[in-house]
């Protein structure tokens, strides 16, 4: 199954968990399996100063390649491998065939993610649940009917494990028989918000958990806006349910929207005038308005096999 050795793989995980080396230049040399043994051959087993061989674009990686070795920090990382390997966590490199293609067309994307729960996931179609920790009860049967339809379609529930919003899609994607994704802020071990832990053992068994960083590197509240990339690049839209006008949900959409993955935003009630500000700034910033259930149908389709059953209006109704 493994291309590369626990070593290389710990390479793989060590640079990136170096936000800054992310870039699309990066990883097209990524891509190709010879470069990664090269490098690891040239900078480990042989020893050289590397940077003087390679061409000046993937300097950087080089750079900080040099560093781990120099600071012996592989072997923390050796440790890593193989915990999540005894603890059946999939690291998913950019080589591999499971990893997203959607991912490779972002400008910043992860060489690895850590996966636990079914890979085939990743390939699914997907629509991305966002918004608020602070959903009104409104908000929450939004999130329920929108979800109940997505699934009954076909596609897999993507969010991100917080409180409020996130939460009610997940579960509601579960309890619906559905796939869901957690795209995680930190590493993969240390579940976020601890409140959710339960949840995230749920996912794990009928869809994934993923997370693009380890443990070695430190959780920090950018991570919370670095990790919307991910999130909507494995989504063919993201729909914000409720949210203000700043935050979390916020960011996210700006980030979908430089992705040019579409944007749908939940119209509120008129009294919740915090979900009513948010909603005008989506929408001033070029997301879709979505009022009910047949405004969807206008932009989702079922994407199962001939098999499944297509849901109709009716039976929300």
């Amino acid at each position: 199954m493994d291309n590369f050795s626990i070593p290389e793989t710990a390479l793989f995980a060590c640079l990136n968990d170096c936000q800054s080396l992310k870039k699309k230049d990066n990883i097209d040399y990524f891509r190709d399996p010879a470069f990664v043994h090269n490098m690891f051959f040239d900078i480990f087993e042989n020893d050289s100063n590397a940077h003087m061989d390679y061409p000046g674009t993937i300097g950087s990686v080089i750079e900080k390649a040099e560093v781990a070795r120099e600071r012996h920090l592989l072997d923390h990382y050796i440790d890593i491998v193989k915990r999540y390997r005894q603890k059946n966590i999939r690291i998913v490199r950019v080589t591999d065939s499971e990893y997203p293609l959607k991912l490779v067309k972002i400008p910043d994307p992860p060489f690895v993610l850590y996966l636990k729960g079914r890979v085939e996931s990743l390939s699914r179609p997907a629509v991305a649940i966002v918004g608020t920790r602070d959903i009104s009860p409104e908000g929450a049967e939004n999130v329920q009917e929108i979800v109940e339809y997505l699934v009954h379609l076909g596609y897999t529930i993507v969010s991100g494990l917080a409180l409020g919003t996130d939460a009610c899609a997940h579960k509601a994607a579960l309890d619906l028989g559905g796939e869901t994704i957690a795209v995680l802020p930190g590493d993969i071990e240390n579940v976020v918000p601890k409140e959710n832990q339960e949840l995230a053992e749920r996912i794990s068994t009928s869809g994934a958990l993923i997370s693009e960083i380890t443990p070695l590197t430190k959780m920090h509240k950018g991570r919370y806006i670095e990790r919307n990339r991910i999130t909507s690049a494995l989504s063919k839209a993201v729909i914000v349910i409720e949210t203000g006008e700043s935050g979390g949900s916020i960011r996210q959409a700006e980030t979908a929207l430089k992705q040019g993955t579409p944007i749908y935003a939940v119209r509120p009630e008129g009294k919740n005038k915090r979900a009513v500000a948010g909603f005008d700034k989506l929408i001033s910033e070029g997301a879709t308005p979505i009022s009910d259930l047949h405004d969807l149908s206008m932009h989702f389709r079922k994407v199962q096999s001939p098999s499944t059953r297509m849901t109709t209006l009716a039976d929300f109704s």
